[in-house]
Parts: structure tokens; sequence; C-alpha cells
């Protein structure tokens, strides 16, 4: 007999849910699915297995080592989907090229990516988000920024921040830096790590120029608008002072909204290679280790798939979000059924009509088949089942179930 040494675990890098935790993924999807809508968003939904080659360009920044491969039955390579934005990306370009612009789509569905141990991540997990595709400009931006603080808002995250920042201006650093792109990407997984030491040394191999010195000031550069003088100081150079204008024009209208305290500048968010080239920003909650909300604006992507077009979303993570709700107690513990119906020996037909009616009525029926009225009072004491109906011959007989502190009914 073969040994079968995994049946009774799941994969490293996912997880079970039960219960309440199934309640708590499903409000977050139901809460952000009425958001997206009620802002005029049409869902999509693309294949859990994608071909390789809408994964396999520089700008998706995705190691390979961090995909999970399969081929079909012809041999071709196939990866389960690692990112939810460059699959809409191409149904943009090939599905919807022809439909009137901005095309507004959002999503609820898996991702599936390797993550090193001890980060904190799973391999398998839910995002819901969004893509605005065809606008460029402020109006876009905004309207992205403010609905992705109403996606927190409304998931009932308490303290909640999000940080903007800008890859036009860091990308006009690193391009000026004097050093090859191995080094280059190095500095931008430091400065992402915020570990100043190792940034030290790995800059000391560009030089002392104005770029490298700016660059080892990014992952300080985090506050309100002094941090763009700051920058601005820093780093004069035109291809970088557009980005801090479009920054500081977006940042004041968020405090027109009232956001202080809630948005702050981060000029240290940077991306490793991927397809960002605006308005970048991530979402924090109080209470979880991980980031639960990440987007911008990617204006490149569209045209790799041969639409160019500007574009700008964000995805969310919602099993984050979830795992928030059931700390804070705000996820619902699974309810037990409103009656139990058991059918004496010969009315089995019967009581599962009667199970069927009480559903129309709006109440949540168990069917019991157990074998035994006393099996059925005892087994709707334990389960916490108010109400037990037993379907006789000419009748139904209903028996409140009253249970004792410890679960027994008395």
């Amino acid at each position: 007999m073969a040994i079968r040494r995994y049946e009774r675990v799941v994969p490293e890098g996912t997880r079970d849910l039960l219960f309440e935790e199934c309640a708590a993924r499903r409000e977050v999807e139901s809460r952000l699915s009425s958001l997206f809508k009620a802002r005029g968003y049409n869902r999509v939904i693309t294949p859990t297995l994608e071909f390789f080659d809408v994964f396999d360009r520089e700008s998706a920044g995705m190691p390979l080592e961090t995909l999970y491969n399969v081929t079909d039955a012809r041999g071709r390579l196939m990866v389960l989907r690692p990112d939810n934005t460059l699959p809409i990306a191409r149904i943009a370009a090939t599905r919807l090229r022809g439909e009137a612009i901005p095309l507004r789509l959002f999503y609820t569905q898996n991702v599936f990516r390797r993550n090193p141990g001890l980060t904190g991540r799973r391999d398998e997990t839910a995002q819901s988000g969004i893509e605005l595709i065809g606008a460029s400009g402020l109006r876009a931006d905004l309207e992205i920024l403010t609905t992705a603080v109403d996606a927190l808002e409304q998931c009932g995250a308490p303290d909640f921040r999000i940080e903007i920042g800008h890859a036009g201006f860091s990308g006009a650093l690193f391009q000026a830096l004097e050093v090859d792109e191995k080094l280059r990407n190095e500095i931008a997984l430091l400065i992402e790590m915020k570990n100043y030491a190792a940034l030290n040394d790995a800059l000391d191999q560009a030089g002392d120029t104005a770029a490298a010195r700016a660059v080892r000031r990014l992952p300080r550069l985090f506050g309100g608008e002094e941090v763009l003088e700051e920058a601005a100081a820093l780093y004069g150079e035109p291809e970088a002072q557009g980005p801090l204008d479009d920054l500081r024009r977006l940042y004041r209208l968020l405090m027109q909204l009232g956001l202080q305290g809630k948005i702050h500048i981060d000029l240290g968010l940077v991306h490793r290679g991927n397809y960002y080239t605006g308005v970048v920003f991530r979402g924090y909650i109080e209470g979880s280790g991980v980031t639960v909300l990440s987007g911008g604006r990617y204006d490149g992507l569209l045209g790799e798939f041969g639409l160019p077009l500007p574009a700008t979303g964000f995805g969310v993570e919602v099993d984050a979000l979830a795992a928030a709700m059931c700390a804070r107690g705000d996820a619902a513990p699974p309810k037990a059924a409103d009656v139990l119906v058991f059918g004496q020996d010969g009315c089995e037909v019967r009581a599962l009509s009667y199970a069927r009616a009480l559903n129309q009525q709006g109440l949540v029926c168990e069917n019991c088949v157990l074998d035994s009225a006393g099996a059925a009072r005892d087994y709707a004491a334990r389960k916490g089942i108010g109400r037990l109906d037993i379907v006789k011959e000419e009748s139904v007989e209903i028996i409140p179930i009253v249970h004792a502190k410890g679960g027994a009914a008395k």
C-alpha cells in the first residue's frame, strides 16, 4: 500500500478557511463589489490558468521562480495566475478593444505566487480590485485614490493609512545613477526594504553624484508636502520635477477631502522592474503586518499588448482585510438553523416538503437524518437550534428547545 504522507495537510503557502473566516471573506468581497459597481465598474473574470507569455515580460517584475508552472496537453507552458492586472490588460487589448473608453473593470479572484518563508504572505491569496483603462491625468488618479480610501473604510478598517509616491521621480533618479542594471535593481530592493546600511554600501559604488545623494535620502522622504520641497532641493533636474509637481497637486486635493493623517507622501515607494509609470500607492491597516492595498498608474503596459492606452488601478488583499475583520470580532460566527425538522418513519418525504415550505417563509431549516426523535432533540440542543418540528402522519409537533449553559437541553 502506497504511503500518503500529505493527505491530511495542505501545501505550504495555502490554508483552509472555516466558518467565520469564510463569512469574513465573503463580506469583504461583497462590500468591495458593491463599492466598485456603484462607481460604474463592471466585473470580469480571467482564467486561473494563463499562458506563460502573458507574464514573460521585463515590466512584470516577476522572477520566474515565483511562478507556479504547468503544461497543457500540447506541452505549452502555462502558469497559475500570479497577477490580476496583466490578464486584464490582455482582455482590454483583445476582447474589449472596440469598446468606448475609459474602461472601468473590476475583479475578485485568487492569485498564486511563491513567496519566501517568513514574509507573512501566502502563496494563494484572494484579491479584489479595479482598473481604469484609457484615462490619464489628475482626475483619473484622484478617482482611483479616493476609491481606495473608500474601499478600506467600507471594509471596516478603523485605522488605515495610504502612502503615495511617484514612479517617475524614483525612475529619474535610477536612470541617472552610474551603475549597471543589476546593481540598480538591488538598490531598488534595498530602498523598498528600508535597509539603510546595505543601501549605503551599494550606493558607494555609484559615486558621489546628485542622483546618488538623492537616492540615499529616498527611504527617509516620508511625511507631508514638505517632503516634496526637500526632494526638489535634492535633485532639481527637469525630469524629476514634473512628477513632484503632479504629486503636489494630487496631495493638495486629497487634503481638501479631509484625509489629513490618512494620506502620507512616501518617495521611497519604488518598484523593481515592473509596469508602474506614475503615481503609486500602498495601503496599510492596524493589526495587519502586510500591505493590504497597492496600485498606481501604468501607462505603458497596454501598449505591450498592442493597445497603447494609459491606465491606473489598485488591488486589495481580501484575505488580510478578512483576517483583520475576524480579529476585531466583526465577523459573524456560524448561525444555528432556526428549525430542525424530523420526519417520523414513513414521513420522510413529507418532512422534506415541510422543510421547503419553511425555507420559503425565510427560515433556515436542517432536515434531521438521525433515527429517532430523541436523538433529534439532543442534536438540536448541542447545535443551538431553538426549535424541533416533528412531522407525523396527520400533524406536526413543534417543540421549543431550551438550552442549558453547558449546551444540553433542559
